[in-house]
């Protein structure tokens, strides 16, 4: 699959070069952990493989911050734009991906999940290693003072939002903002998803809490701010050499990939219909 992707992502390369020049926006680039590993794994990317690919940025894009973004979209994108963003908030985060950023001079974005900041919990996928996992609140602290850094909340337990009840999931979204921004004695005005899991309550929910915005993990550009709580981001694994890299900041990537999002979030859709009809049947019997 990852093959027959690249192969048509390249011959899309000159279309999307077209049509996006004619219709510029910005680009929110997905990233988790930076970090080397003995296999292959989807949401992380090698110290040198990050440094590689935010040299790329700095020298052949417009990168800016989140809130720098918002600003161009609220008026109307005039030229192409890159923002950078970082999901769970995992420890390398600060040791391995910031030193690399200082250096480029690249503001990035950072949505931890509360609980992980405690150490209550970590994330399940990596839930063998023995190691700490996840930014303590000290870490969180000194990152929110950094003036290339912005924390955002990624949720009280990184739960798929959609499978929970209305009640605990305004309270995921609601209180994960108050206890960060108690904790980093600042205000705390993005969100994010967490696996992306969002429908209309959950936007409509993360807007009543008082957030600016919202990513998803929705493929695409970003054009106005027409949709704060739904914006689009690219996912980048450690596969993207400068070339890959290219082609993604192009839109080469967006049409497979949208259709690869529209069959997942399907999927989830189901599920989470199918969870809450199981939930209202015990609640009747």
């Amino acid at each position: 699959m990852s093959t027959l992707r690249t192969i048509v992502s390249k011959g899309l390369r000159p279309v999307a070069d077209g049509y996006y020049r004619c219709r510029p926006g910005i680009r929110v680039l997905m990233y988790h952990r930076v970090r080397r590993t003995t296999s292959y794994d989807q949401l992380s990317v090698a110290p040198d493989r990050f440094r590689e690919q935010i040299a790329y940025l700095a020298m052949h894009e417009r990168p800016l911050s989140l809130n720098a973004a918002l600003d161009e979209l609220a008026v109307g994108v005039q030229r192409p734009g890159v923002v950078v963003t970082f999901d769970d908030g995992y420890l390398d985060n600060l040791t391995e991906a910031l030193p690399t950023l200082e250096r480029f001079h690249i503001p990035a974005t950072i949505y931890v999940t509360t609980s992980f900041c405690s150490q209550r919990t970590r994330h399940r996928r990596y839930a063998e290693e023995s190691q700490r996992l996840h930014l303590d609140w000290d870490e969180c602290r000194s990152l929110a003072r950094h003036p290339l850094v912005e924390i955002g909340s990624h949720a009280l337990t990184h739960a798929s939002l959609r499978h929970l009840s209305g009640e605990t999931c305004a309270d995921e979204i609601r209180r994960s903002r108050d206890e960060l921004a108690a904790q980093l004695n600042r205000p705390v005005d993005a969100f994010c998803y967490p696996f992306g899991d969002m429908d209309t309550r959950e936007v409509a929910l993360v807007r009543e809490a008082g957030y600016r915005s919202a990513v998803t993990v929705q493929p695409g550009l970003n054009r106005s701010l027409a949709t704060p709580f739904q914006l689009r981001r690219t996912e980048v694994t450690d596969r993207d050499d400068a070339a890959a890299l290219s082609d993604k900041l192009a839109g080469a990537y967006d049409l497979p990939h949208s259709l690869l999002h529209w069959r997942r979030m399907r999927r989830q859709r189901l599920a989470a219909e199918a969870a809450r009809h199981s939930h209202s049947g015990r609640l009747s019997s």
